[in-house]
């Protein structure tokens, strides 16, 4: 549809065609389709992900998906090779990734509690979240909030929650 003529040194298109693709102008709808073609689970942890907010620890991210840090790992992996989210420091290569069967969990509680990942955009944020249903997003929520309150140890909720 777009390309560049090198013998006559210009840009080309074919707007007729471009008119066709239905190239949408909304970024999150482009978004939403991006995250739908990711497996079912690793669309659950970018939509629990959203609900923590723009940036997240992947220890948080593992309480609130109810499953250890190294499975939430693998499935937020999808998402970060597809550039949807990135990681904010080197330390997530020190989880590896395997099941919980295979060998144990060689990362210290330092190095999990310090991987942390961001939404490239809010757009992203925002067409991730936008996949929970809007009848569940309360239910979602709650649950969320519960999980998080239930992992915090009770002399360090005041400073955590708020």
């Amino acid at each position: 549809m777009l390309g560049f003529d090198y013998i006559r040194r210009i840009w080309q298109w074919d707007l007729a065609q471009i008119q066709v693709r239905g190239v949408t102008d909304n970024v999150v709808s482009l978004m939403t389709g991006k995250i739908q073609k990711l497996p079912d689970q690793a669309q659950q942890v970018l939509q629990l992900a959203a609900c923590i907010g723009n940036q997240f620890e992947l220890s948080t991210l593992a309480v609130v998906c109810q499953k250890s840090p190294r499975e939430t790992s693998l499935e937020l992996s999808l998402a970060l090779s597809e550039g949807l989210v990135i990681p904010l420091n080197d330390a997530y290569k020190s989880i590896e990734l395997g099941t919980d069967s295979e060998a144990p969990d060689r990362a210290s509680a330092d190095d999990r509690n310090s991987i942390a990942y961001k939404f490239i955009h809010d757009r992203i944020q925002q067409a991730a979240y936008s996949l929970i249903p809007d009848e569940s997003k309360q239910v979602v929520h709650r649950q969320v909030g519960q999980l998080l309150l239930q992992s915090i140890p009770a002399d360090e909720r005041e400073e955590k929650i708020f």
